[in-house]
């Protein structure tokens, strides 16, 4: 029988796609998937209904359905899809739950009743997920100007004590949670929150009298620890909690806070993750994906106060193959007149991509056999890609993506801000804080031969932070690019608009990451049956 899983704040189901990897599929069942956002529940849903299939078996019109580039028709073709499999979607429907944890909508008697029919009495089974993380980030706090307390009224703070409830209230053999590394070092009320949270996961009886919940023994996933003299694990620093990605095989300097707690009857003591023997870079995995251009919205004309309050003033650009032709060229030939370092580039003009700004799907061959991930990513039924369509930028955007890829690939590494005023004071953006250094790495290219920065959920308000290395394409990632970063596979399709995608990838917890915990996870509840 494969061990029940039930994962609260799924987001688009990362987590649990790596649990659905373990053994082909077999070693987990995931019965319960709890997401409160409507695009991600959409993704959710739609992944639960591929689960219902054998890997590589999924019915002819989901592909039908993922090569659909009109995201109406697209919607369409899977309702179809939906009808045409309905105890598969029935099934789906019911392991995705809308559902907002903490809401006066859903108070605990109902997510309880839920939980427990969806375990059918199993007492050894798995919790997954993490509470929202924005509260705790790093980037979340300087916004509120860097105060050293946690703001105690958002509700996302407590959201942890949902997830906490749930273990005081159901009792799983293990429970796997993920947060940002902020986590390490907020305070709330002036305690380290993350000795709070330690505390309260060893033995939640203390906040949740009355319920007779077991204690737990926290483990890192990647040291082994001491342990205490009543033997429980011991780690000297809050560190130890922390996974870096990309020593486990994921393109990407992803860190994130993991906590394995295993109930103390279990007694199967954890092994930690193996290191992957070699980096896997951006280029590795993205670099076999169709070259597309980026698109072109509008220029800026000037800035002036108005009532008191800067306004600016645009003027829209044409967007089209011939126009962006002329135009990265043109920014080409000027990057090159400011500077020497990209001389190198004076031979060759830009031509337009065959696949232009690609779209909801490209047709391709891809991933290459050389990919590092190509049986992860790897879809033999699939002709293409979905969700590869370029951002349209601002022109003066382009011009320091321009200039910014240029010089990456000269320097092997992206340009700080006051490099963009050193080569022309027209590359600073109209922004107060332009000068600062507070925003120093603002345009940052994400360097090919290395692991790219970490995917946060800002990548769906602008694509800044993720500009892609090659200066004939000048543009940001596309979601599919991000998803490979991610380690989602080719044929996860991401549902809701472009900004709701970007979002849905920048918060998941990477599959192919996932997969490997799981698999330690395996091991201890296999143990305790």
């Amino acid at each position: 029988m494969a061990i029940p899983v039930i994962d609260l704040f799924a987001g688009p189901g990362g987590l649990g796609e790596g649990f659905s990897a373990v053994n082909q599929g077999k070693a987990f069942d995931i019965r319960l998937s709890i997401e409160n956002n409507i695009a991600a529940h959409q993704t959710l849903e739609l992944r639960s209904f591929v689960h219902q299939f054998e890997k590589h078996a999924l019915p002819g019109a989901y592909y039908e359905m993922y090569e659909e580039s009109n995201l109406a028709k697209r919607d369409l073709l899977k309702q179809k899809l939906f009808e045409r499999y309905p105890r598969e979607y029935e099934k789906a429907k019911d392991i995705a739950w809308r559902c907002t944890l903490g809401s006066p909508d859903f108070p605990p008697e109902l997510v309880n009743q839920r939980i427990a029919k969806a375990l059918a009495g199993e007492r050894n089974w798995v919790l997954i997920g993490g509470p929202p993380c924005q509260a705790y980030s790093v980037v979340g706090r300087s916004r509120r100007q860097w105060k050293e307390n946690l703001d105690e009224k958002d509700h996302r703070v407590h959201l942890y004590k949902e997830y906490l409830r749930i273990i005081a209230d159901h009792h799983p053999a293990v429970f796997v949670m993920e947060n940002v590394r902020g986590i390490l070092s907020s305070k709330l009320n002036g305690e380290v929150i993350f000795d709070k949270i330690l505390r309260d996961l060893r033995n939640p009886g203390i906040i949740f009298k009355n319920r007779k919940a077991p204690k737990y023994k926290i483990f890192s996933l990647t040291k082994s620890g001491q342990t205490d003299g009543k033997g429980n694990p011991y780690y000297e620093y809050h560190s130890d909690f922390l996974i870096k990605a990309e020593n486990y095989g994921v393109p990407q300097n992803r860190h994130r806070v993991i906590l394995l707690g295993i109930r103390q009857d279990v007694s199967e003591p954890p092994k930690t993750l193996e290191k992957s023997e070699n980096l896997v870079t951006l280029s590795d995995v993205i670099g076999d994906l169709p070259k597309i251009r980026s698109g072109i919205n509008r220029s800026f004309i000037r800035s002036e106060m108005v009532l008191g309050k800067k306004k600016r003033f645009y003027r829209k650009e044409t967007d089209s193959d011939d126009a962006w032709e002329r135009l990265t060229n043109s920014l080409k030939a000027e990057v090159i007149s400011w500077n020497g370092f990209a001389r190198e580039y004076l031979a060759s003009g830009i031509d337009v991509p065959p696949d232009g700004r690609g779209s909801e799907f490209v047709s391709c061959n891809t991933p290459s056999q050389s990919n590092p991930l190509f049986d992860w990513y790897h879809d033999p039924n699939l002709k293409g890609v979905a969700n590869h369509e370029s951002r349209v930028h601002l022109v003066e955007d382009l011009k320091r993506y321009m200039f910014s890829s240029m010089f990456t690939k000269t320097y092997t590494r992206f340009p700080r801000l006051h490099e963009f005023e050193s080569h022309s004071e027209a590359l600073l953006p109209d922004h107060e804080n332009a000068k600062t250094g507070k925003f120093a790495d603002r345009f940052r290219v994400q360097v090919p031969d290395q692991p790219a920065t970490t995917v946060t959920s800002h990548i769906s308000k602008d694509g800044h932070y993720f500009i892609h290395y090659d200066p004939d394409q000048c543009r940001s990632l596309t979601v599919r690019e991000a998803a490979r970063i991610q380690t989602f596979p080719d044929n996860y399709l991401f549902c809701g608009s472009r900004t709701a995608q970007y979002h849905q990838v920048g918060n998941a917890v990477p599959p192919y990451l996932a997969k490997q915990i799981a698999e330690i996870v395996f091991k201890i509840s296999s143990s305790s049956k």
